[in-house]
C-alpha cells in the first residue's frame, strides 16, 4: 500500500513498505532493483533495491547518512547490511520525496537549461530528514538507509530505502501522515527558506509598531476620543489585574473594544507600517499557496489570520499595560490627597505635594475633559478632596 502526502503540491511523499519473507527468500536483494526489472515485485532481496537507486540511467549515485559517493565497496557493504537486516526481521522502508521542478528551479535548486541539480544541498536536506525523523519515532542508532537522486522522469525525485537491524516484535510498516509531513516539512523550509521574510515581518509587528506604541502614551497625545475610550475599557477591568491581559478569558468581554481601539490607533499612527506589514503577509501568502497546494487551506490562510492574531494581542497587552500603570498612578494621587487630608501638614509639605499631582497630570497629559471622565468612574469624593486641600493650599 502506498500513501501519499501532498499530492499537486510542490513536494510531494510518497511511502511503502515490504515485509520479510521467509528464509531462501530473496525479496530484500531483488526489491532494491524491482523497479528497474518487472520480476522483482514478486520474488527478490531486499539489497536489490540499492542496485534500482543505483541505476546510472536514473541517478548519479548512491548516498547514506555518512556518504556523498557510495564506490563499489560501499555498494556491496550497505547490500550486506539490508541481506543482515532482512535475515533478523527488519521491514524494507521506501519512501519517495517527488519536486515540482519549476519550483526547485525558482529556488536555486534545479537549471532547466543545463539540467544541473544541486545534489549536494538535497543530500543533506534529506539527512536531515531522516535524522528528525529517527528521533521523532525514537529509532535507535541501528537504523540504516541509502538513498539515490533520480532524473530519469518529468519530476527530480529522491528514492530512500530504510531498514532496521534490531527490529522490534511489533513493527509499523505504514508511515505515520505526521511522520510523512515532518519529512515534507523539511524539505521545504530548507529549500524555499523563508526566515529571513519571516523575522522582517516579526519586527515589522514587534518592533516597528507595538514597542513604538509601548513608548507612546495615550495621554500624550491629543485626540480625546481614544482617551474616553481608553477610559471606558479601563473601567470594565477586573479588579484583580492579574487578569489584565489579552490570553485571559476574564476580560473577553472588553476584547471587542479594545480590538476597535487598536484598529483606530493603527489606522491613525502606524498607517504605512500596517500597508507593509498586509504587503508582506500577501506575499507569504502567496509563497504557502505555491508550496502546499490550495486544498490545505490552513497552510497559506492561516498565516496571515495568525499574524494579525498575534499583532492586536500584543498591541492589546500594551494598552493593558498602559492601564495597569495608569491604575497605579490614580491610586498614588488618590493616596496622597488622603493622607493630607487627615494631616495637619504646613505650607512647604502642601506644595511638595501639589507638583506631585501636578507632576502627574503632566505625565499622563490629563486635561479637562479626562478629568471629567475620571469624575464618573473614579471615587468622586477622593477626587473633590484633593481639590479642596489645593484650594485651602492657594489661601495660605
Amino acid at each position: 500500500m502506498v500513501v501519499e502526502l501532498g499530492k499537486k503540491t510542490a513536494v510531494v511523499v510518497k511511502s511503502q513498505f515490504t515485509l520479510p519473507e521467509k528464509k531462501g527468500d530473496h525479496r530484500f536483494n531483488d526489491y532494491l532493483n524491482y523497479l528497474d526489472r518487472q520480476e522483482a515485485k514478486s520474488n527478490g532481496d531486499f539489497s536489490s533495491y540499492n542496485d534500482y537507486m543505483d541505476d546510472e540511467k536514473k541517478a548519479t549515485s548512491l548516498f547514506s547518512q555518512t556518504d556523498d559517493y557510495l564506490d563499489e565497496e560501499k555498494k556491496e557493504k550497505m547490500k550486506q547490511v539490508f541481506k543482515l537486516a532482512q535475515k533478523r526481521g527488519s521491514i524494507l522502508y521506501q519512501d519517495v520525496v517527488s519536486f515540482d521542478n519549476r519550483w526547485l528551479e525558482e529556488n536555486g535548486v534545479y537549471d532547466a537549461k543545463t539540467k544541473q541539480v544541486d545534489e549536494k544541498r538535497l543530500k543533506n536536506i534529506t539527512r536531515l530528514a531522516m535524522k528528525e525523523m529517527q528521533e521523532k519515532n525514537k529509532l535507535d542508532g541501528n537504523t540504516v538507509w541509502s538513498g539515490a537522486i533520480h532524473h530519469n522522469t518529468d519530476n527530480i525525485h529522491i528514492h530512500i530505502a530504510t531498514v532496521d537491524l534490531s527490529p522490534v516484535d511489533h513493527q509499523r510498516g505504514k508511515r505515520k501522515l505526521k511522520t510523512l509531513e515532518g519529512m515534507r516539512s523539511m524539505f521545504v523550509n530548507k529549500i524555499n527558506d523563508r526566515s529571513k521574510q519571516h523575522q522582517k515581518i516579526n519586527d515589522l509587528i514587534r518592533n516597528r509598531m507595538v514597542n513604538k506604541k509601548k513608548n507612546h502614551k495615550t495621554f500624550t497625545i491629543f485626540n480625546r476620543k481614544f482617551k474616553k475610550d481608553f477610559l471606558s475599557i479601563y473601567n470594565q477591568l477586573p479588579s484583580n489585574k492579574r487578569y489584565w491581559n489579552y490570553g485571559y478569558q476574564n476580560i473577553n468581554h472588553v476584547k471587542p473594544a479594545l480590538n476597535d481601539l487598536t484598529k483606530r490607533y493603527i489606522d491613525t499612527y502606524f498607517k504605512e507600517e500596517m500597508k507593509q506589514l498586509e504587503t508582506k503577509l500577501n506575499k507569504e501568502e502567496k509563497v504557502l499557496k505555491r508550496t502546499y497546494g490550495e486544498g490545505n487551506q490552513a497552510r497559506y490562510k492561516d498565516y496571515k489570520k495568525n499574524k494579525i492574531n498575534d499583532l492586536y494581542k500584543r498591541m492589546g497587552n500594551a494598552f493593558l499595560s498602559e492601564m495597569r500603570e495608569y491604575d497605579k498612578k490614580m491610586k498614588d494621587i488618590e493616596q496622597s490627597s488622603s493622607s493630607t487630608h487627615k494631616t495637619n501638614y504646613n505650607q512647604k509639605n502642601h506644595q511638595t505635594i501639589r507638583k506631585n499631582v501636578a507632576f502627574q497630570q503632566v505625565k499622563y497629559g490629563l486635561d479637562r475633559m479626562v478629568y471629567s471622565e475620571l469624575n464618573s468612574y473614579k471615587n468622586q469624593a477622593s477626587y473633590e478632596r484633593m481639590q479642596r486641600n489645593i484650594e485651602r493650599g492657594n489661601s495660605m
